[in-house]
């Protein structure tokens, strides 16, 4: 008989519901701790890599091919862990993910930099594992008309970690294998909060596939939300600071124009959150999305008039990043309320490939936009990123208006998902 079964027999937990809309504040508290310390040992390693990479020298080639491996590896897993979460249970699957960053983590500290592609490969699977297990967990745990500001404060709380941690890689005194050995000691660091929990994850049913096209067709704003946050969010951490070289400023205010960008989004996200609560999410990312454009073209009018100072410059990232970021919250809880029947351990893999892809070729646009056009080609790949998402938020507001009285009104209805073999049914 199964292990976890005999456990939830000898210990109930009746005071702590699993799986059901509104579950306890422990609960949620214990995978947010988690989440929170995964944060901390994501963002090291994504620094202490292609650093480590630079300064030993290395082709960017091979810095180039080791991040698209993280990449690879999150968008992979996506696709293939949701039935493997379904099976074995979050807290169980969470452990995995956790040790398979832990290994992956002492491999880098071990293996010559040429053989980095396969551990970053298993980093990124293990993350998009963690982030189904971590998002599927709160949207099915916290009570609907909660569950903005709960994922807002969730980003809050990550957003501060990813700060704290690049900052840690900048100014501490710590060797590399230090740093990294760090990194391996969070990941596992991470489980302890997650395992001390007496509450199980969220019912799964037997189907936890969603595909694409079904998340289009329900909500297709939350699709749309979720490629411009990556396509906008990789950029903007990644492409930033070389346009902060180019256009003439030295090293330091460039990781300032970068810093800009997530306090901005920081100090947002948690109003973000509580209007996706109460307001049609589509209103929020249009005038988010309007607030960028705004910002763009101010930018662009002092940049002509060659009257932009430095605080300014940083004030208008700061703004960008303040309108795009926070949108996923904005993005996931309309999905949600969308699909309320759905089940989340399928949708949170859906949403965040979609964020996934968004993120992988952002860079990349962003980059070929300023290659093609000079510096001011990322400001403009952002401002036609913007507009675009405006135009399609207008136009979904004026063929299916919002409820009444607010988006939580919306009825999902069951959805059979093709080739699952199970008809897909509320959670309770």
């Amino acid at each position: 008989m199964d292990s976890e079964q005999d456990f939830e027999r000898s210990e109930p937990i009746a005071s702590e519901p699993s799986g059901k809309p509104g579950g306890s504040v422990a609960a949620l508290g214990a995978i947010v701790a988690g989440a929170l310390v995964l944060q901390i040992a994501g963002t090291l390693l994504n620094t202490l890599v292609p650093l480590s990479l630079a300064l030993a020298k290395q082709s960017p080639l091979l810095i180039g091919v080791v991040g698209s491996a993280y990449s690879v590896g999150f968008l992979w897993g996506c696709f293939k862990l949701p039935p493997l979460i379904r099976r074995i249970g979050h807290i169980r699957a969470f452990a995995v993910f956790a040790a398979l960053q832990t290994m992956s983590t002492i491999s880098i500290a071990l293996l010559p930099a040429e053989f980095w592609v396969v551990p970053r490969v298993v980093m990124g699977l293990a993350a998009a594992g963690h982030g189904i297990c971590i998002e599927s967990w709160i949207s099915g745990q916290a009570h609907p008309s909660k569950r903005g500001r709960i994922f807002g404060l969730y980003q809050i709380l990550n957003r501060v970690a990813l700060i704290g941690s690049q900052l840690a890689v900048g100014y501490a005194a710590i060797q590399m294998e230090s740093l990294l050995l760090l990194a391996a000691m969070a990941f596992s660091t991470a489980l302890i909060p997650v395992c001390l929990t007496r509450a199980r994850g969220p019912d799964s049913s037997e189907a936890v596939s969603l595909k694409l096209k079904l998340l289009w067709t329900q909500a297709p704003a939350a699709v749309i939300g979720c490629l411009y946050v990556g396509l906008m969010g990789g950029p903007l951490v990644n492409v930033a600071p070389a346009y902060g070289i180019l256009i003439g400023l030295d090293q330091r205010a460039a990781i300032l124009l970068t810093a800009s960008v997530q306090i901005g989004a920081l100090l947002l996200q948690w109003p973000t959150g509580l209007l996706a609560d109460r307001l049609d999410s589509r209103i929020i990312m249009l005038a988010a999305a309007g607030s960028v454009v705004a910002a763009l073209v101010a930018l662009g009018i002092t940049l002509y008039l060659g009257s932009l100072h430095l605080l300014s410059l940083l004030a208008l990232f700061a703004i960008v990043g303040a309108g795009s970021i926070p949108l996923y919250t904005v993005a996931v809880t309309h999905a949600f309320v969308r699909l309320k029947d759905e089940q989340p351990v399928g949708l949170s893999a859906g949403l965040l490939f979609l964020w996934g892809v968004g993120s992988t070729i952002g860079p990349l646009a962003g980059s070929a936009a300023m290659q093609i056009i000079g510096p001011q080609g990322l400001p403009i790949y952002f401002a036609v990123l913007s507009i675009g998402l405006c135009v399609f938020l207008a136009i979904r507001l004026v063929r299916k208006p919002a409820p009444g009285a607010g988006e939580a009104r919306h009825e999902a209805r069951p959805i059979s998902v093709p080739g699952m073999g199970s008809r897909l049914t509320p959670i309770k």
